[in-house]
């Protein structure tokens, strides 16, 4: 009775393992066309995330057999498998909805099995555009806001505008230009409307 159990788990267990490939020829050509053509759309994207140009000594992919080609002109190949829009991300999903598609209709348990033990792009993902943080040392100002050094926040301010030692006329003068138009944009554009269809008419 033992031996029977196990086995039931064991293939169960089978049943729900998903390969990180396919057979390329379980999937229609417009299909794999299409990501082929996504997969030489990342590479260049890929590629300045690893410091490199956005143009790859080498971004070739094959629809017919999915065999694809990403490398970097510093000589690094990306590692797809962490992006969507990828040939192994594809893959990945496609081999997901096979295995959800091997599952009886009314067994929600291996259909969720099939997409939750096998998870398919960046579970995590390297940081490489990051913004840094830090506690900022107020002094309190009139009218209650903060002074920051600009080096330490995201935000700079409008344009080209810095946020420190900017002088306090400047700062009322675009607190001034937000609150008008936020106040009569809308009655501005109204008016515009209004006048155009009178003067057609």
């Amino acid at each position: 009775m033992q031996y029977l159990t196990i086995l039931a788990v064991v293939t169960t267990l089978l049943h729900n393992a998903v390969p990180q490939t396919i057979d390329p020829t379980t999937v229609d050509e417009a299909t794999k066309d299409t990501w082929c053509n996504n997969q030489k759309a990342s590479c260049p994207l890929l590629c300045l995330q690893e410091g490199a140009s956005d143009v790859p000594a080498s971004n070739d992919c094959t629809a017919s057999t999915l065999v694809y080609s990403c490398i970097c002109d510093n000589g690094l190949t990306p590692n797809a498998s962490e992006y969507s829009q990828t040939v192994p991300f594809y893959e990945c999903t496609e081999a997901a909805t096979q295995c959800v598609n091997r599952c009886p209709r009314t067994d929600s348990a291996c259909q969720s099995q099939c997409r939750t033990a096998n998870p398919c792009g960046a579970q995590n993902p390297t940081r490489v555009n990051t913004t840094t943080s830090s506690t900022m040392a107020a002094t309190a100002t009139r009218g209650g806001a903060a002074a920051t050094d600009a080096s330490d926040s995201s935000y700079t301010g409008f344009g080209d505008a810095a946020t420190t030692g900017s002088s306090e006329s400047t700062n009322n003068a675009q607190a001034l230009a937000i609150g008008f138009g936020r106040s009569w944009g809308l009655a501005i554009v109204f008016v515009g409307i209004s006048a155009g269809f009178t003067f057609m008419l």
